[in-house]
């Protein structure tokens, strides 16, 4: 892969809370934007590449698939990826594959994000990336974690609350130049810290919003860029690297998975000294404590002391040496998962061209780094970009642009516009394995196991068969370890899975454990109880408390807690042990659920079709060319060219024809219907696109293609509403 490769057009829409925009009416909004900053149509661009984060946020499967048309994706190769937070950034890495590669010129890079649909809370949905068996039942949230986190970093480093808090005040005040930017703001340290405590150390202004919003570059080979750009923004450099996703075994402190990812990246692109020879960071910080976290893996520094000497002379400040997020990063402009990364490519774009407008760093720009994160606390993903240099402020379409000049309209509430709530019931049977079924069996009798590596000399906790992190080797053996153990870390949450808040008085401790005879590189998280949160330590020695025998049922609830160990303190020596005999058909399973509801937005376009269906009526949109196109859009995927919502023409009511039906005998969730329902796919002389609801039969009639129908008027408000009747 030799062939140079530069970003030559961006778009994004504002970041917002709640968004009236679908999905694909924001993913469209961003392409067009970035289209027109390249000074390009959708017909020149070669490829797309979709990034977005797991579709458990807005509840729609196969989400990639469900968004090719916003995304400029129709008819073209296309390819929808996800790692989580780490999407952003390895989104444009899997463009810059497809143009370095020689298989495409240009690539069109698209991250889109709509959590606002999810309840009760976006949060909720990370309740289903953690272990099913072994940690979902605890009710986990991925603040708990980041909060563990959070505290092992302040531990092994040294930093306190207030120090770490000075990150979310630099970043918000970055983001007051920001156009897009969502929570934008002055504040001080001490708002930081009289702010509401979610899962101690973590509080609200610690941490970064949840958001709405898409972002689009256009990527192009050296030949059309220098053609389209007298200054290219390149990608020098990139990098990826996943650890494993079992976070318990991993360093909390030091996010090796990130530093490999640098280390990639710079080889690349020539960085020797990442502190010396880079002039500007974008690291990802949905939490304050992220940013310095990541930036010691992308300086390469596990000591911990360039950073935090970089901090406490400023030198993370806008006008410092060392520039820390200028665009205002996740704590500031927000924090739509897959898009945010993109955002930070953007903010790269905009200050290596000289087009940052308020946020321009004020000295020469050669080189910059952004990087992502995500999933499980797993992923790196790190790009490094150069350009060949370019004026401060250079006259372009984004100095000077203001939040009113960017799409995306924030609204307050679901209900303040039409919308479709979704409960899906979704249930599982999850099978647990050979290796979580002797973990299992082991805590039906009161024991803590584990299984050896002899390769790295790791005890794995949950056992495995095999050794993620030793070739994939067979592990040696399955041991009873002790239920004693130390505090390797800890949270005092006020929050539940959901994010809601605990009932008044009540807070849960969570702790990770390492496990005595297994090292302090592994262990277990789980709840401490009967003792003050003030006095709690890391460090603490701690012992598990089982449920009576009679009540195991197999479960990680058989350890109820842990306490504090009393007494004498001589940890069992592990022992080992001939594990059960278990094959995939004896090993079970696990049954659960995932508890999320929805509440889509219908749209502009969407609002605007059930406001006719209402009246009786089926518009279309006018496109561009006068063409006619139902149902009604913002955008046309053919031309990827923004629509006026209000430009509309109703269409003869019974004009329409079927083109296509079925007859439905099970509803959303596979129970039989009292009485069949037939669907129906009604299209329209001259007009592109096509319509579906149910077809109303009178008694004698049956559908038939071709046959003339006519719109039911009803006060439509989703799609199950929209009815059609043949025509007399």
């Amino acid at each position: 892969m030799s062939r140079k490769v530069a970003c030559i057009g961006v778009g994004m829409t504002r970041f917002v809370r709640r968004a009236h925009e679908s999905p694909g009416e924001l993913a469209a909004q961003a392409v067009e934007m970035a289209l027109r900053d390249a000074g390009m149509s959708i017909d020149e661009i070669d490829s797309v590449c979709l990034g977005t984060a797991p579709d458990a946020f807005d509840g729609v499967h196969m989400k990639g698939e469900h968004l090719i048309a916003g995304a400029g994706g129709s008819r073209k190769p296309y390819m929808r990826h996800f790692v989580g937070g780490g999407t952003g950034v390895f989104s444009p890495i899997h463009g810059w594959m497809h143009v370095a590669s020689g298989r495409f010129d240009t690539c069109l890079v698209v991250c889109e994000e709509k959590m606002s649909p999810c309840n009760p809370h976006p949060a909720g949905a990370f309740v289903t990336i953690f272990d099913r068996v072994t940690e979902q039942p605890l009710k986990l949230t991925l603040i708990h974690i980041f909060a563990l986190e959070m505290r092992r970093f302040m531990h092994v480093y040294g930093y306190n609350e207030k120090e770490i808090a000075q990150v979310s005040v630099n970043h918000k005040r970055n983001a007051l130049g920001h156009p897009a930017a969502q929570i934008a703001q002055e504040i001080t340290v001490d708002d930081v810290m009289n702010s509401p405590v979610l899962s101690w150390p973590v509080k609200r202004l610690d941490i970064s919003p949840t958001s709405d919003a898409a972002v689009a570059i256009v990527l192009a080979s050296e030949r059309v860029a220098r053609a389209r750009k007298p200054a290219p923004v390149w990608i020098e450099g990139v990098g990826f690297r996943l650890d494993t996703a079992y976070w318990c075994s991993r360093d909390l402190a030091y996010p090796n998975y990130v530093a490999m990812a640098a280390q990639d990246a710079y080889k690349m692109a020539g960085v020797v000294d990442p502190a010396r020879d880079i002039d500007v960071f974008e690291p990802y910080d949905p939490f304050d404590y992220k940013a310095l976290h990541h930036m010691n893996g992308l300086l390469l520094d596990k000591t911990g002391m360039k950073v935090k000497d970089l901090l406490f002379k400023g030198a993370f400040e806008r006008t410092g040496s060392h520039p820390m997020c200028p665009s205002g990063g996740a704590l500031g402009v927000g924090n739509p998962i897959s898009a945010t990364g993109l955002m930070k490519i953007a903010e790269l774009y905009f200050q290596l061209s000289g087009q940052a407008g308020e946020r321009q760093i004020q000295k020469p720009l050669r080189r910059g780094v952004t990087q992502a994160w995500g999933d499980l606390m797993q992923v790196g993903t790190v790009v490094v970009m150069g350009s060949d240099g370019a004026a401060p402020n250079t006259k372009s379409l984004w100095n000077g642009l203001k939040a009113e000049d960017l799409p995306g309209t924030a609204i307050k509430s679901v209900d303040d516009v039409p919308n479709i709530p979704d409960s899906p019931d979704l249930r599982y049977a999850w099978d647990n394995g050979v290796g979580i079924s002797t973990y299992l069996d082991g805590l039906r009798h009161g024991r803590i196991r584990g299984s050896f590596c002899t390769r790295t000399s790791r005890m794995l906790i949950p056992p495995r068969t095999f050794s993620e992190i030793g070739n994939l080797d067979p592990v040696s053996g399955t041991f009873d370890l002790a239920d004693t153990g130390t505090v390797m870390t800890y949270t005092v949450s006020h929050v539940d899975w959901d994010s809601s808040p605990l009932p008044k008085g009540k807070v849960n401790i969570f702790a990770v454990i390492a496990i005595d005879g297994a090292g302090d590189h592994t262990g277990l998280v789980h709840l401490l109880r009967d003792v003050d949160p003030k006095d709690v330590k890391v460090g603490m020695r701690v012992k598990a408390v089982w449920k009576k025998e009679a009540d195991r049922t197999g479960s990680i609830l058989d350890i109820c807690h842990f306490v504090p160990l009393k007494g004498r303190d001589t940890p069992a020596t592990p022992r080992r042990i001939k594990a059960p005999e278990q094959t995939v058909l004896t090993a079970g399973q696990t049954p659960g659920r995932i508890p999320l509801t929805y509440r889509y937005t219908a749209g502009v376009a969407g609002s605007r079709f059930y406001k006719d269906l209402a009246a009786g009526k089926v518009t279309a949109s006018v496109t561009g060319d006068g063409g006619l196109m139902v149902p009604p859009a913002i955008f046309d995927e053919e031309t990827m060219s923004m629509l006026e919502p209000g430009k509309v023409k109703p269409l003869e009511g019974g004009s329409g024809f079927i083109r296509s039906w079925t007859a439905v005998h099970e509803d959303r969730s596979g129970h039989p219907l009292d009485a069949p329902a037939v669907i129906v796919q009604v299209e329209f002389p001259g007009v592109r696109g096509s319509v579906f609801g149910r077809l109303a039969l009178r008694d004698g009639e049956a559908p038939s293609e071709g046959y003339p129908v006519e719109l039911v008027k009803a006060k439509a408000t989703s799609p199950d509403q929209v009815t059609f009747r043949l025509k007399a």
